[in-house]
């Protein structure tokens, strides 16, 4: 990653301010890259693979040059898929959080007409959306491009292998000459360099290498999980797995305080590791994990930049990375010094196109992670309390604790057992969760299997569901850092012309 801050390339302070809320800390190679050019209102051709973090590289600039007063379209982003157009969507709205009557508005088929009308004449600042929606708007009239300041390709060669390839060259000829370009793709096909050379003219080119690495003696698992069920999961695992030292890697600085004092209340010795603290306190943090005086470490990628601490038996990636480069990283801070370690992966359904992306990078499959059932989980806690209990039974003070038991069995007439019943009961009592007593719940992570679809007019299934198909109605919310690709596909309408290609992937 660059050494230069977000604060250094020249943003503008709005933008700035959203960033550093979000808990970004230095910008990507790609980022570093593509903001001084684009900010100069150069065009630019950038060669990537996926997730090297492209969406910030070139929403932040255009951010930063466009008037946020006006309401009319000044910044369309064309995306192969309708979860793609979403997410960048979803970024945009961060990124521009801090702007005062701000909109985003994401258009793709499969969904109704009209919001989309409405959203336009409304007014948005910036139009996210696949190209065969888009056209189908500026025939129609309801998409103007009269003040549009920039346009942004995204993942061009993946849009000319779903067919979409003239209609992004008819959108291309409808944009003001003056229009600022940007093309991103993960390789250059004959076509792409064709319309590289017709509409950016003189543009900048930054190429991102990203070879693919194999992680050795590192067993890589996923674990795909609803959001709201990410801080259940990962306690159930830290109470399974034999860890001697972890790191949990999270996103923002502000998460890995808040994450590691839920941790610390369920009784980890934990403490976050960011880029607030200063070169001192991250030593002495370090120190503490080295020496055993803490197990687990919260930390964001940069302040776990170069660490090495040979007792990390696991990595536990809490939040998905946002490019290939950060995960090769992260798990590599297990396995030290021909050890073998173990990476896990929490991944919610939106994030899990990710995993092709990520298991290519690390030349690895990852296998399925497998929570044990309640009654397995059950078990493990009764043979761990057994283990305990048994450890008291050579201590020195076991003959007068005896002796005290024996006296409260005899004045009450009850037998002995009974009594260390009660003695169990009234420690649980004391602390809660400290004894097997219970049955351990079910937690209701995502399977392999998609749940079934909730039909209903303008919309399908509930936010974060995994979904046979392609969404109806407007998508939910879901993760910046995880930009996925899969491709929709569309059914063929009762009584009406079978689809084109292109018309089931708009």
């Amino acid at each position: 990653m660059s050494e230069l801050s977000f604060a250094e390339l020249g943003l503008d302070p709005a933008v700035l301010e959203a960033v550093s809320a979000i808990g970004y800390e230095t910008p990507t190679p790609i980022q570093a890259q593509c903001i001084p050019a684009l900010l100069a209102g150069k065009h630019l051709l950038g060669v990537a693979q996926t997730g090297t973090g492209k969406t910030a590289a070139f929403a932040l600039p255009l951010l930063s040059r466009i008037d946020a007063s006006v309401t009319e379209p000044q910044i369309l982003v064309l995306a192969p898929t309708r979860e793609l157009a979403i997410q960048v969507a979803e970024a945009f709205t961060s990124y521009a959080s801090k702007f005062r009557n701000f909109h985003v508005l994401p258009i793709y088929g499969g969904q109704d007409f009209y919001p989309q009308i409405k959203g336009l004449k409304r007014g948005a600042q910036v139009i996210v959306g696949t190209p065969g929606r888009m056209l189908d708007h500026l025939r129609k009239g309801t998409l103007r491009l009269g003040n549009l300041k920039a346009l942004v390709l995204d993942e061009a060669d993946e849009m000319l292998r779903m067919g979409f390839i003239d209609d992004v060259e008819a959108i291309l000829s409808k944009t003001p000459p003056n229009c600022q370009r940007a093309l991103f793709s993960a390789t250059m096909p004959p076509q792409i360099k064709k319309v590289a050379q017709t509409y950016l003219s003189d543009a900048v080119e930054v190429k991102i290498e990203s070879e693919t690495r194999t992680v050795e003696r590192i067993s890589q698992f996923v674990l795909p999980v609803y959001a709201e069920r990410k801080l259940d999961a990962l306690t159930r695992i830290l109470e399974v797995e034999p860890i001697e030292g972890a790191i949990i890697f999270v996103r923002t600085k502000a998460e890995t305080t808040l994450l590691a004092e839920k941790l610390s209340a369920r009784g980890h010795a934990v403490a976050p590791l960011n880029g607030d603290l200063n070169q001192r306190q991250r030593e002495q943090t370090v120190e503490d994990l080295k020496r055993g005086k803490k197990d687990i470490i919260v930390a964001t990628d940069v302040a776990a930049r170069g660490l090495d601490v040979p007792r990390i038996t696991h990595v536990i990636n809490y939040d998905v990375p946002y490019d290939t480069e950060a995960y090769i990283h992260r798990v590599g801070r297990t396995g030290r010094a021909g050890r073998t370690g173990k990476a896990i992966l929490l991944v919610t359904p939106r994030e899990r196109s990710w995993l092709r992306t990520l298991e290519r990078a690390t030349n690895s499959p990852m296998e399925a992670y497998q929570l044990p059932s309640p009654v397995e989980l059950k078990k493990m806690r009764e043979e761990q309390f057994e283990t305990q209990l048994l450890g008291f039974a050579e201590d020195k003070k076991l003959a007068k604790s005896m002796a005290l038991l024996d006296e409260i069995a005899e004045r009450n007439e009850m037998d002995i057992a009974m009594v260390a019943g009660a003695l169990a009961c009234w420690m649980e009592a004391m602390q809660p969760g400290s004894l097997p007593l219970e049955q351990p719940e079910a937690l209701p992570v995502v399977s392999s299997t998609p749940p079934p679809r909730r039909d209903r007019k303008g919309g399908g299934g509930r936010p974060g569901e995994f979904r046979k198909g392609p969404p109806k109605g407007r998508g939910g919310p879901g993760g910046a850092g995880a930009r996925g690709k899969p491709p929709g596909k569309g059914g063929k309408p009762a009584g009406k012309r079978p689809p084109r290609q292109s018309d089931a992937k708009r």
